[in-house]
């Protein structure tokens, strides 16, 4: 929006806003409303910003120990790096991935899709031929729009069992184990018999275009950029967010533990679901519906560096459940990003299953990095005796779990929403897991509050209907 936009909708004193919770989607948020002539507070309670959007350095290395990657798809994302001046440092991964089966990782180019795909003999002829059914599924379900995640609730009516219960309904055990496994796990880091099988379609039907890219200096680096703009108070955390008298109260712990309070025109809450459920008591006709129904996966990444690389070319290596319970996919982060490893190193992020790392959350270090390198070694044992560290991070909670049924609840959530509210809401549970959903959910609730100013007229929020 330009300038003489800004004066247009606002005139007067800029509006005031908060925003609750400095992950991507509340620092694009705030870095929007900033944009539109908002004045910006941004609380965060941890001590950085980004959420699960996380890069350490370690002796050369560059560990991804949130967000990994990202789609060529994610617009909203590209749009922003492009305005942060990131755009050229958004490079293309190793344009490969593979899948482990009985002792030998099958490779699919990504660049010769969908020739690669049919070619691997991951899958036997029998079952080829069977995913005729399923291609005729998900076309049907791109057709009557079930796919479209600008309106979740259209998605009802394919979301009615599981991606297993319909693998092995429909096509066959084998596709079951060493395609939906795989793809299913590789989106939300959970077995198939936990999701819908709308993950399994939505995953199928971006296979074909999905190429990967990674921000080189660490995916961390977009936040950077952003909290540098627009300066996050850390350490602060949100108690109470409450409209009263055309005014938004936000109480707060300061860093020190003492309460405090501020007043704004307007609030943007992008905490995860249990936490704006808690702070939003006003708002629990509308948030506690889908609080009671939304689960969230836990989650154990553990990065591994090596002396020596594993041979193969792939950015990543998808782990089918029945191959291995504990870890769903190696991510071999110096093929993702020539950055992410020293020259001659290997670097390969291990993400485990959400029902394994809820087992082993509490354990130590030491045991979860043991039970990973059993892992490693079978399906890469040329790095046996080369590693260097293991370095473990655990996510209490990781992403949103769409169960059967998940989908209206977050359709029918998002039709409730009042645009005219001076409470909005950008949070992981609005939409399909990612990077770009973020983004695009920040983008929308600044959009709806600058929409209200404008409904207003020369800043004056109150006659907002």
């Amino acid at each position: 929006m330009s300038p003489a936009s800004i004066n247009e909708c606002g005139g007067g004193r800029p509006p005031t806003v908060a925003v609750v919770g400095a992950g991507l989607a509340g620092l694009t948020a705030a870095f929007r409303l900033q944009q539109h002539g908002w004045r910006v507070t941004l609380y965060e309670a941890a001590d950085k910003a980004g959420g699960r959007v996380q890069t350490i350095a370690h002796d050369g290395y560059l560990i991804d120990t949130g967000a990994s990657a990202v789609a060529e798809s994610y617009a909203a994302y590209f749009e922003l790096a492009e305005e942060l001046g990131l755009r050229e440092d958004i490079l293309p991964s190793a344009p490969c991935i593979g899948i482990f089966r009985g002792g030998t990782i099958y490779h699919v180019r990504l660049d010769r899709m969908p020739f690669s795909a049919i070619s691997s003999r991951v899958l036997s002829i029998g079952s080829k031929c069977r995913l005729l059914r399923l291609g005729f599924d998900i076309l049907v379900a791109k057709a009557k729009g079930q796919l479209d995640y600008s309106d979740m609730r259209r998605a009802a009516a394919l979301d009615t069992e599981t991606a297993r219960e319909y693998s092995l309904r429909a096509l066959n055990r084998e596709i079951d184990e060493y395609l939906g496994s795989p793809i299913v796990r590789t989106m939300v880091i959970a077995n198939t018999d936990k999701v819908s099988k709308v993950e399994l379609f939505s995953g199928i039907a971006n296979i074909f275009s999905a190429k990967l890219y990674a921000l080189k200096g660490g995916q961390a680096r977009l936040v950077e950029c952003l909290t540098q703009l627009v300066r996050p108070r850390l350490g602060c955390e949100v108690t109470l967010v409450a409209e009263q008298n055309m005014r938004v109260t936000v109480e707060f712990l300061c860093e020190n533990g003492t309460p405090a309070a501020d007043e704004f025109d307007a609030c943007v809450v992008c905490s995860p679901l249990p936490a704006a459920t808690k702070i939003c008591p006003d708002k629990s006709a509308l948030l506690a519906p889908l609080n009671d129904a939304l689960t969230y996966t836990q989650a154990i990444t553990v990065a591994i560096g090596t002396r020596c690389p594993p041979r193969s070319p792939a950015t990543l290596v998808q782990m089918p459940a029945c191959e291995d319970a504990n870890v769903a996919l190696f991510f071999l982060d110096h093929n993702k990003a020539k950055d992410r490893a020293p020259p001659g190193r290997g670097l390969i992020d291990c993400q485990w299953e959400t029902s394994a790392s809820s087992r082993m959350l509490s354990a130590g270090d030491e045991s979860i990095v043991d039970c990973t390198l059993d892992s490693l070694y079978r399906v890469f044992p040329e790095v046996h005796g080369s590693v260097e560290f293991g370095h473990v991070t655990r996510w209490p909670q990781a992403l949103p779990l769409t169960g059967v049924g998940i989908y209206k609840q977050i359709g029918d959530f998002n039709a409730r929403m009042d645009s005219r509210s001076a409470i909005q809401f950008a949070g992981d549970y609005m939409g399909e897991a990612g990077q770009n959903t973020v983004v695009d959910l920040g983008n929308r609730a600044a959009d709806r509050l600058q929409h209200r100013r404008c409904l207003a007229g020369m800043g004056s929020l109150g006659r907002v209907a």
